[in-house]
């Protein structure tokens, strides 16, 4: 395979395309609002952002169901016409807001949360983003860190402001998505909190238009390094924590993702281009989603709103009905999917579920279907070859739309297993990126072309890597010499413009411990300023990235050994048992365990080869279960070389799948070990008896 990275004489790996350069900003464009307003007038009657209507809802077993209609759109030129109001109106409503002031935006993902982020920047106005489902602390602690001055927010999370609107400090407007509550707004409005009706802005601007007054050269230095974005992590502990991305910063990402040798363009083909068609239902208040449909707005895409409940027919918000209603997917056919890996691995549980209850010819055809897969795969190619399989695989295509042309993932490593099963089921490209909220997502995606499993990729044209050795750890650059390990390995830095400028702290009384994460996570080398991202990589051979450890992840056990549990993790998401696994270690013992989720399907059907019956909770805590969950995994595990001190003795089987509902991921899945740890502490105390 042909060379996709390179790395120079300091060690720094590079995009192959353009060794040494660093591509900065997008077109010319001086702030976000440019890169709107400039698509607009070029994509004018083109669609641009659709929205599903709520026909009506049903309760079922306590929970609320949806029949949905089809596809509502805007095209370009209206929905501009809507963020120019929106911010001529809020210039008019709210005239204390002035250039540099954060509006902060509550709000699941919809048309109206990126409409007012665009708003927000058409008035030289900073963005804060606290995920929807941060609750009242989370919520408390960006609107008052960030001193903002307004909130835009859904309707439904009124009644989360009412609860603490006695302790705002600075908070004095709220802009609503949709009717508020009654009550909620008596709350907010006896607090001093004056309510705005987003639509009632919108009317407003138009009524009274006046010019935009985007961020422009001021003291604080060019318009593109000024702030456009305050990003609250969803973070795994402790208070999340708040990172300044600039203009620049963001357009450098956009530009390098639309770029002629952007990973995302596929033979030549590009995937992000006027007339491609993207499904945005991920968190807007995550930098992936973010960064994605900016780049989406910029060059001219049709972006289709959706929720993760709705996203396909069976999806928990979707009222069941006969005939069966469209999921999102289905309903939008988009050419460009980005999903979290969490994700992909529920649909690869449940295709291969499917799969497994087929007969006859159809169940041959799906199993010699993923035969011709891999085989594909290992050309370098995707999908399947021969009529029957491609029958079988079109209804499962269908179940998002038919159409898609690219998968992209990240926020966390892709099974192998799963990449290539997703490949061959839905015949397209699927391709893992690496990036963190402090360097605006993309800084790696695997190019669209290379076929590579377990790899990021290599840098962006915006991006550059480092990799500082780590002696605690035990990966040096002088990995490289070593002949069973064969690469330079270490922490990997992140350098270049889409490095943020660091967390926000408080001039006037300041956290000592951000004080101290903004002096020691950021460093400048030959004049480029580098993100320290405490994850571990190594380069391979071609100049990909691979995320092998995390600093973090790191326990050492009572003997001296070192045990990395995300490296651990993913080596047991191979077990066929396994939904979502997580290691766990205590310093004061000699051996590791594992919590699984299991993947249920498969654990019925292992229950019934042993001749135990009985509830999901009684088949996980049933010992010949899981005595054989514990055979498999250790098979699994020394199949991916782990050493023995790695390899977890016990298992404890979960029969409450963890999810950002109960709390025990965050908003992107990743796993929030102390709360993990903390609700199986009995069990966990049990295995080290």
């Amino acid at each position: 395979m042909a060379k996709v990275g390179t790395v120079d004489e300091n060690g720094v790996l590079w995009k192959a395309t353009q060794p040494g350069k660093l591509t900065e900003g997008y077109n010319g464009c001086a702030n976000l609002y440019e890169s709107l307003a400039n698509s607009a007038k070029m994509n004018l009657t083109r669609k641009t952002a659709g929205a599903r209507p709520i026909l009506r809802t049903e309760q079922e077993k306590g929970f609320e169901k949806w029949v949905l209609g089809p596809y509502e759109w805007m095209t370009y030129g209206q929905y501009f016409n809507e963020v120019e109001a929106f911010g001529a109106g809020m210039a008019k409503k709210l005239p204390s807001l002035g250039s540099g002031d954060t509006v902060v935006i509550y709000a699941d993902t919809q048309r109206a949360w990126m409409q007012a982020a665009y708003g927000c920047w058409r008035q030289g106005l900073v963005v804060g983003t606290i995920y929807a489902t941060l609750g009242e602390e989370g919520a408390l602690f960006g609107i008052n860190q960030s001193k903002c001055k307004a909130v835009v927010a859904d309707s439904k999370l009124l009644k989360i402001l009412s609860k603490i609107c006695s302790q705002f400090a600075t908070l004095k407007d709220v802009i609503t998505i949709g009717e508020p509550d009654v009550k909620a707004r008596e709350a907010l409005e006896a607090a001093g909190i004056t309510m705005h009706l987003m639509d009632d802005l919108i009317k407003l601007g138009k009524e009274n238009p006046s010019a935009a007054t985007p961020a422009t050269s001021s003291a604080r230095g060019e318009a593109s390094n000024a702030t456009a974005v305050l990003m609250y992590t969803s973070g795994t502990t402790g208070n999340p924590k708040g990172v300044l991305l600039s203009h620049k910063a963001i357009l450098s990402t956009v530009g390098a993702t639309v770029s002629n040798g952007s990973p995302c363009n596929v033979k030549g083909k590009k995937m992000i281009a006027p007339g491609k068609v993207y499904l945005a239902y991920l968190p807007l208040a995550h930098i992936m989603e973010l960064a994605v449909e900016i780049t989406m707005f910029a060059m001219g895409v049709t972006v289709g709103y959706g929720t993760t409940g709705s996203v396909t027919a069976s999806s928990p918000k979707m009222l069941q009905t006969n005939p069966p209603q469209k999921g999102d997917a289905m309903a939008l056919s988009p050419t460009m999917f980005v999903a979290a890996p969490a994700v992909l691995d529920k649909v690869f549980v449940g295709v291969n579920a499917k799969f497994d209850a087929l007969e006859g010819w159809k169940k041959n055809a799906a199993m010699k279907g993923l035969e011709n897969g891999k085989a594909q795969f290992a050309k370098g190619k995707a999908g399947t070859s021969g009529l029957l399989p491609s029958l079988v695989f079109k209804k499962v295509r269908a179940l998002l739309g038919g159409k898609v042309e690219i998968m992209i993932t990240g926020s966390a490593p892709l099974g192998k297993d799963v990449q290539i099963f997703m490949q061959s089921v839905f015949g397209c490209p699927v391709r893992q990126g690496y990036g963190l909220t402090e360097t605006c997502a993309a800084s790696c995606i695997t190019n669209g072309d290379d076929n590579g499993t377990s790899v990021v990729g290599p840098p962006q044209e915006s991006a550059c890597i480092r990799l500082r050795d780590w002696e605690e750890g035990g990966y040096k650059a002088s990995d490289e010499q070593d002949a069973e390990i064969g690469m330079r390995r270490g922490e990997v830095l992140i350098g270049g413009p889409t490095v943020t400028s660091g967390y926000l702290n408080d001039a006037e009384n300041p956290d000592p411990e951000i004080t101290k994460k903004n002096e020691e996570e950021f460093v400048t080398i030959d004049g480029i300023r580098y993100f320290c991202t405490g994850d571990i990589g190594q380069y391979t051979k071609e100049g990909n990235l691979m995320i092998i450890d995390r600093k973090k992840d790191l326990v050492k056990l009572q003997m001296g050994e070192y045990v990395a549990l995300s490296k651990v993790e993913n080596v047991l998401k191979g077990s066929k048992y396994t939904q979502l696994p997580m290691a766990y270690a205590s310093s004061t013992m000699s051996y590791a365990i594992a919590l699984v989720c299991p993947n249920i399907p498969k654990l019925n059907e292992l229950a019934a080869s042993l001749g135990v019956t009985g509830s999901l909770s009684e088949l996980c805590a049933d010992p010949k279960v899981i005595k054989a969950v514990e055979e498999d995994m250790v098979a699994v595990c020394k199949a991916g070389k782990l050493v023995k001190f790695e390899i977890p003795t016990k298992i404890i089987l979960i029969d409450d799948l963890w999810t950002p509902d109960n709390d025990m991921l965050t908003a992107v899945n990743k796993l929030k070990r102390k709360q993990i740890a903390d609700k199986h502490r009995t069990q966990i105390d049990a295995m080290y008896v």
